[in-house]
């Protein structure tokens, strides 16, 4: 039985899903009741809870061989909450676990990155002291953070960072083809830590592709510090000052270094057979509703 955690994000909707289809048994935990809706295409049993309470996180472990640790978005207690699966593993026997990090996390700049180093550091060690088997993951941007359609009809693709920086981007269903590959051969993967990194584009080349898969005109804008709020608003609600603060980070930074990784790691682990950024836009253009709120 295979655990994923922090199931009901963005990235859980996309390997979910994926993992499902290609055979495995699947437990999801999320503490996002809509994780129940998981069991209707295929997911063996669903864990409502949070991930900092003991009691949730040594259920959800109960019985699991392998689990793969996808992070909660901009909280303060992402390290807390690593931890915790990561003893909550060694404590329930799991036998492999595979932590879902990000691109470059010693950049620690960014409060995020600082948590999954923490997380990882930890793994390493409770790793090397329980004989747990573990990899560490570390994805670049996610394709489908440029879903197309609000570009389409704004006829703008807003961003706030300098449209000439380059970003690495990953498909989210490559990142679950490594999973499958370390989850076949938990021993040849184990202690491996690989950079997930493909394409690497600027601003203004994703807007151009936006514009060949429409067929209309999509302008790359830079939205001013002062303008922030008007376009992304969840980061600026007042309630998470953690997520407020850890956005600015991301800010700041995108403002001094382009993001861009080595692609070499991800074609070896999938025999050169990886996503395009075309294909996920080609893709995105024919859903029904946004990708991030839906199943594949």
């Amino acid at each position: 039985m295979l655990l994923v955690t922090c199931a009901n994000g963005q990235v859980g909707h996309r390997i979910v899903p994926y993992l499902i289809e290609k055979g495995q048994d699947v437990r999801v935990m999320d503490i996002n009741p809509k994780v129940e809706d998981y069991k209707k295409i295929g997911a063996k049993e669903a864990i409502v809870g949070n991930g900092t309470d003991e009691a949730t996180m040594d259920k959800a472990m109960k019985g699991i061989d392998a689990v793969v640790y996808l992070p909660p978005l901009f909280t303060y207690q992402e390290a807390k909450m690593g931890k915790m699966a990561i003893d909550a593993a060694i404590k329930a026997g799991v036998k492999q676990f595979i932590d879902i990090s990000v691109l470059f996390p010693l950049l620690d700049n960014n409060l995020q990155h600082r948590m999954k180093t923490e997380v990882e550091k930890y793994l390493m060690y409770r790793g090397w002291e329980s004989h747990m088997l573990w990899t560490v993951l570390q994805p670049a941007g996610y394709h489908h953070n440029l879903y197309v359609k609000p570009f389409y009809e704004s006829g703008e693709l807003p961003s706030y960072s300098p449209l000439d920086q380059v970003i690495s981007m990953v498909d989210a269903r490559d990142e679950a083809d490594v999973v499958l590959k370390v989850l076949a051969d938990p021993e040849g993967y184990d202690k491996g830590v690989f950079a997930l990194a493909n394409e690497k584009f600027s601003l203004r080349q994703v807007a151009a592709l936006m514009s060949e898969v429409t067929g209309k005109e999509i302008k790359p804008v830079f939205v001013p510090k002062d303008k922030l709020r008007d376009y992304w608003p969840n980061y600026f609600l007042g309630s998470d000052s953690y997520a407020e603060e850890a956005f600015w980070h991301i800010y700041d930074s995108n403002q001094r270094w382009d993001w861009d990784g080595n692609s070499k790691e991800l074609n070896w682990l999938l025999d050169g057979k990886t996503r395009s950024l075309l294909m996920t836009l080609q893709r995105s253009m024919t859903a029904k509703m946004p990708v991030i709120t839906q199943f594949p």
